[in-house]
């Protein structure tokens, strides 16, 4: 009888190993005697399986004595793995929906110190703004940017602060940039929404929306573009909290809404800013 190759122990290892984690996904923490029942194996190597699973950190030590549950790397990658591939997806559904109203909808994400572009959707006839996939803007400029740094945890926002290159870009001394861009930040979120002027598409005003995941962290933002820019003064109003015409108004609804669903698909439940409105 042939003796198992290296590499065919090493995949038998695999598969045995993806058995134990699907079973602590499908159950949450269990027993070893659970897990060994639930895959076949017998309890002294699903002992093993555990260690050598909880030594790479996919598994950890449950709260109660004897139980495993998924460790924190297996968790934080599953996380990255589902928002990469559903995000993309669920705007696709949402700008569908909404692809017979003027403008080109965006969804941009962060990459470092730029806001990357990943998907577009418009009307037929403008079929040729698809090439605004890829496009990337600093951090420091554009409404994209602006939502996407605004919801940012207070320490991350302060590293991005202190970054040369940001910190650049915005000009002036360290602190008048600080105290303007965190102040700039903290206006964004109490309205819920940004727009800018010909920096996201050139000649255009371009409104943009937080999106959350299931956490209530800040995950992408959803944009429309190649609106008129007759808009401006009106948005402009809105921004300070004056009245506007109905028909400003009803865009900005329009975008939220975008948002909101978005949102709801990546599990989002709260109530952040007039998502729900």
């Amino acid at each position: 009888m042939v003796a198992p190759s290296r590499d065919d122990r090493s995949v038998d290892a695999l598969v045995k190993s993806k058995a134990v984690l699907d079973v602590l996904a499908e159950l949450g923490p269990s027993t070893a005697k659970t897990i060994s029942e639930r895959t076949g194996e017998p309890v002294s190597s699903t002992y093993r399986l555990l260690d050598n699973l909880v030594a790479v950190g996919w598994v950890e030590r449950g709260i109660n004595r004897g139980e495993y549950r998924l460790g924190i790397d297996c968790v934080r990658i599953g996380g990255q793995i589902e928002s990469r591939l559903d995000i993309q997806q669920i705007a696709r559904r949402t700008f569908r929906a909404h692809r017979g109203q003027f403008g080109i909808w965006g969804l941009f994400v962060r990459r470092r110190l730029r806001t990357v572009c990943i998907e577009t959707r418009t009307r037929e006839t403008l079929q040729s703004y698809a090439q605004l996939v890829g496009n990337s803007l600093p951090l420091s400029m554009s409404a994209p940017s602006h939502v996407l740094t605004a919801w940012l945890p207070p320490a991350r926002y302060e590293q991005l602060l202190e970054h040369y290159a940001y910190t650049n870009e915005l000009g002036g001394t360290f602190s008048t940039m600080r105290a303007t861009a965190m102040g700039q930040a903290r206006h964004i979120r109490e309205c819920g929404f940004t727009y800018d002027v010909g920096q996201t598409m050139a000649g255009s005003v371009t409104i943009s929306v937080p999106v959350f995941n299931h956490a209530g962290e800040i995950q992408a933002a959803i944009a429309l573009s190649g609106l008129s820019r007759s808009l401006e003064p009106e948005l402009a109003c809105l921004v300070d909290g004056q009245p506007a015409t109905a028909s400003a108004q009803d865009m900005v609804r329009l975008v939220r809404t975008a948002g909101r669903e978005v949102s709801r698909g990546l599990g989002y439940s709260g109530d952040h800013l007039g998502l729900n409105s």
